[in-house]
């Protein structure tokens, strides 16, 4: 019997923001204030922990550390510095340390009687390290304005240098300790920013990944600033919807230094217009997984109750899966079926996802009528249709890894639910699944004359013309639509 989730509250002002806007990205079914280890008598783990597929990210926020301003520079940077970075990098390798050895010693409560519901025991968990630090930003501005006017106040980074040469340059920090798991020192600005853009789960783990082997390649050496490397990211296609970060050939064997004012670049290029109009689509998208993972947590899943949290958490993760790119596309293609629909006719679509290739969505529309007795009725019926259409895509699509059926009312029904499961293609039909498909399909008109939309790829031109049409997909020209995103 799924029961709810009971998590313990953010101990400060500071790691209350900081759960707030992660939540955003990683939703209230893999964000965790406050976890605490059976070990050492019970202490927190770390102040903030998200897990996803497989994927650990620990967050120390040391925003409570002060700047001492009425000291000498130097001398108040060295002290924040032991303070906000290294204690928060102290903490977090500790808690690193604490999963790998002992997965099965982490709680969700100072009471230690409600274990942490996911699996931390695979040897290929991934586990990345994020240091929060808050208020520092003026003071840098102040620091870098007496150098050069116009900066923006964020940390700069340099990558290559070691304590005693980061502790003489003030406002500037860098890989903490080469021999560890590499730690992402973040100010509110940065933090803010990666996890606004980077907003799906896919899209900021794969940042992470990505930087952190650009540092320890030695590929870059020097940022004046994380939303700078957001911008070199942003610009560069790694392919699926995705950014890089790459030392450009021209450099000829010299480490990448991103500079001071690539992110006011990026604000101008058609890539920001684009994946700003992304934003918005893919918001539709993180709704629906916002009342999965929500009903998750709560226990409130309407049906299929008697099933574990962990079935309940893989379907969604499969929706939550997707980066920026594919979850734009397939709010649209789900939403422009979802209003062309007529009232009261059962109807679906198919889709494939862009990063994850061998993905089949199927999206099935269900019409309530008089004759269900009560609305759980009409979502069991629902429910056996949806399970008509997954067999019948195993036998459509038999290139297919993975198959997630997604069931919803018809417009115009004031129900307004959804039902997911996701289903392993990989395996292959016996003669008698594939019989049973093709009945089905001529039976009950399942997917033999359905609209299909093909999701384009991320490659987009970097010039497009004012009164040419939109490259979005808008219908719109360009210049009334991404071109002058709304502020």
């Amino acid at each position: 019997m799924l029961k709810p989730i009971n998590k313990e509250a953010s101990v400060n002002e500071s790691e209350k923001i900081l759960a707030t806007i992660a939540s955003n990205t990683f939703f209230s079914l893999w964000c965790y204030p406050s976890l605490y280890r059976s070990l050492g008598k019970g202490k927190e783990l770390t102040d903030l922990t998200v897990y996803f597929n497989n994927t650990v990210i620990l967050f120390s926020d040391k925003g409570h550390v002060k700047f001492q301003e009425q000291n000498d520079p130097k001398l108040a940077w060295s002290r924040w510095y032991r303070a906000a970075v290294k204690e928060s990098a102290k903490q977090l390798h500790g808690a690193e340390s604490c999963i790998r050895n002992h997965p099965d010693k982490i709680f969700l409560n100072s009471k230690l009687d409600e274990p942490f519901p996911f699996d931390l025991s695979r040897p290929d968990l991934k586990i990345h390290l994020v240091a929060v630090t808050r208020g520092i930003g003026k003071h840098a501005k102040q620091h870098f304005d007496a150098i050069r006017p116009g900066s923006r106040g964020s940390l700069g980074y340099f990558y290559g240098a070691n304590e005693e040469q980061l502790l003489d340059k003030p406002f500037f920090v860098g890989d903490v300790d080469m021999s560890k798991t590499f730690v992402h020192v973040l100010d509110e600005g940065g933090i803010k920013l990666l996890l606004e853009e980077l907003c799906t789960p896919a899209d900021f783990i794969r940042y992470l990944e990505v930087k952190e082997d650009a540092i320890r390649n030695k590929n870059l050496l020097i940022s004046a600033g994380e939303e700078e490397t957001l911008a070199c990211y942003l610009q560069e296609d790694g392919g699926n919807g995705f950014g890089k970060i790459t030392n450009p050939p021209h450099n000829k064997g010299n480490f990448l230094v991103i500079p001071e004012g690539e992110w006011d670049h990026y604000r101008k290029t058609v890539i920001y217009a684009l994946r700003y109009q992304q934003r918005k689509e893919a918001k539709l998208w993180n709704d629906i997984i916002s009342r999965f993972a929500d009903g998750i947590v709560d226990a409130q899943v309407g049906e299929a109750s008697n099933l574990p949290f962990i079935t309940h958490a893989n379907a969604v993760q499969v929706l939550a899966s997707e980066n920026l790119l594919s979850s734009s596309l397939l709010a649209t293609a789900l939403f422009d079926k979802f209003h062309t629909v007529p009232s009261g006719t059962r109807s679906a679509r198919t889709t494939h996802s862009i990063c994850n290739p061998g993905r089949v969505y199927v999206f099935v529309f269900f019409p309530w009528s008089n004759r269900f007795n009560s609305y759980d009725e009409y979502r069991q019926e629902r429910t056996a249709y949806m399970q008509l259409y997954a067999c019948v895509a195993r036998y459509k699509f038999q290139k297919a890894k993975e198959i997630l059926v997604l069931g919803a009312d018809t417009k115009g029904h004031q129900g307004g639910s959804e039902t997911i499961f996701a289903i392993d293609a990989s395996v292959p039909l016996t003669g008698d699944e594939r019989t049973t498909a093709q009945k089905i399909m001529k039976t009950y008109n399942i997917l033999d004359n359905i609209s299909q939309r093909a999701i384009p790829g991320n490659g987009v031109a970097k010039s497009v013309s004012r009164n040419a049409p939109c490259p979005c997909g808008s219908n719109k020209k360009y210049k009334k639509c991404c071109l002058n995103p709304e502020p």
